[in-house]
């Protein structure tokens, strides 16, 4: 049993912990809340969730295009089926991350299809980590985040309580990170340490962005900085392209909107409903 401060933070209610509430509400009323999905002007509700961000995050949105059709002429004649999932991929997560500064409901469904665009080359460029990070959002992130209603009405900011929720996630991600270690290290990975922090940074971030923590940006600021190491390694190595470097890149830059925008996660106001 966690010590008492611990578990406080954790907020134990019977077999219910705080930090996994909203994987338990989702699934609780996955009847219910799988009707909004689809309903009727669902898809005119998507497309006004793209208006309203920062001119900032506009731009990034363009420049990303242009490095993405840059990247895609460039390595089209070499691998054009990669290229063009690469190409799709990296546009889509571009918008996701995006979306989530600026707390759009569109990330579910552009984060869901570029995690299996950038999943597919993953596993094409032998980069078996990200790969498996993309598999991870898909299931345990944009799944919960298309249903949640949380994520999709009026999507709020909340922060750490007190520093026991800092301890509770460091837990979390250090127990995600001793188990993926040990996963990696039955495999053929060459990059057993690197690939299951990665991964494990990955998780943590998700479950604290699914509880829309501004503290989530930490994590991906750091996991950003790892997954471009990464990517400029497997090019070193001869595999994957430069569009995932450049959409990681970007999502540095985004990391940083959050951080210092007056409309992001740390600047806006915040609340600590649960």
């Amino acid at each position: 049993m966690f010590p008492e401060p611990i578990e406080s933070a954790l907020n134990f209610k019977g077999d219910n912990i705080k930090m996994f509430n909203r994987y338990i509400d989702v699934l609780t009323n996955l009847p219910s809340y799988s009707k909004n999905v689809f309903r009727k002007g669902y898809f005119n509700w998507l497309l006004n969730q793209c208006r309203g961000w920062g001119k900032f995050s506009y731009g990034l949105l363009a420049f990303n295009f242009i490095l993405q059709v840059f990247s895609l002429l460039q390595s089209f004649n070499v691998a054009p089926l990669q290229s063009v999932i690469s190409f799709v991929g990296g546009n889509l997560s571009v918008a996701c991350v995006i979306g989530i500064s600026n707390r759009s409901g569109i990330q579910g469904w552009a984060g869901a299809v570029s995690a299996i665009c950038i999943a597919s080359v993953g596993f094409m460029a032998g980069n078996y980590a990200t790969a498996w990070e993309q598999i991870g959002y898909l299931l345990f992130l944009d799944f919960f985040c298309i249903l949640d209603p949380k994520w999709n009405d009026n999507i709020q900011a909340e922060k750490f309580e007190n520093r026991f929720e800092w301890i509770a996630y460091i837990i979390f991600f250090g127990l995600a990170w001793v188990v993926l270690y040990y996963i990696f290290s039955l495999t053929s990975d060459p990059r057993v340490f690197l690939d299951s922090l990665n991964l494990a940074m990955a998780i943590t971030g998700s479950l604290l962005e699914l509880n829309r923590k501004r503290e989530q940006y930490y994590v991906w600021t750091i996991s950003s900085i790892f997954t471009i190491a990464l990517w400029m390694q497997t090019m070193l190595q001869g595999d994957g392209n430069f569009a995932l470097i450049f959409s990681y890149s970007v999502f540095f830059l985004n990391d940083m909107y959050a951080f210092f925008s007056v409309r992001g996660w740390f600047r806006s106001n915040t609340h600590t409903e649960v």
